[in-house]
């Protein structure tokens, strides 16, 4: 969404709540995934909050493409920090309070960041990524898409880290991380190889927030 607009949260789409809660965080539940189509049809517009897996992130959102569903862009005011010039933020992502954006900054479509991360300069964070509360990139880091960050993770400047990556909370990673790793500790080392993410939930269509401009 452009900077200054607003958006007027309607309630969620939740396939696990649906007919069990009437509400959610002070929210009405009024629908599921049936619900998409009429939803779209009025006009409304969609954000993809499945933050329990970022493989799960992206099969929702694949879902709400197939109903050629409008999805919104999410900039808190307060502040964040953010170069409009030069930083582009994907469609679908949301971008928390307290959060400081360097310039030259490339966020991919569908990312989740949280409050108090500091996203450095002449980064990049690829699609469907998870960056989880005091996260930092230190500048010219690469993200790959479908990788969770854990919180307070620091990662030295000009790293690479790979798709479906998870960094594991307070890690401290100093060099190149490969695609479908697990690293943690300080400096981070690897414990295990991620199987290529599919789906981790029974059903992943969780927390659909619906919105109209």
């Amino acid at each position: 969404n452009n900077k200054g607009e607003e958006w007027q949260f309607e309630g969620y789409l939740d396939d696990t709540k649906f007919g069990m809660m009437d509400h959610y965080y002070g929210y009405p539940i009024v629908g599921n995934e049936d619900s998409i189509p009429e939803y779209v049809s009025r006009g409304y517009y969609f954000f993809n909050n499945v933050a329990s897996s970022t493989g799960n992130m992206e099969i929702v959102a694949q879902k709400l493409s197939r109903y050629n569903a409008k999805l919104c862009t999410l900039i808190f005011p307060e502040p964040p920090n953010i170069d409009y010039d030069t930083v582009s933020v994907g469609e679908g992502s949301c971008i928390s309070p307290e959060v400081i954006i360097g310039t030259h900054v490339d966020i991919g479509r569908n990312v989740l960041i949280r409050p108090q991360s500091i996203i450095s300069h002449d980064s990049i964070i690829g699609d469907f990524c998870f960056i989880a509360p005091g996260v930092g990139l230190m500048g010219n880091v690469k993200v790959g898409k479908k990788t969770f960050i854990g919180s307070k993770a620091l990662i030295r400047n000009e790293v690479t880290i790979g798709e479906n990556c998870v960094i594991g909370m307070g890690a401290v990673v100093t060099k190149d991380v490969p695609d479908n790793t697990t690293v943690v500790g300080n400096p981070a080392r690897p414990i295990q190889a991620n199987k290529e993410t599919k789906t981790v939930t029974k059903d992943p269509s969780r927390k659909l927030f619906i919105t109209n401009s």
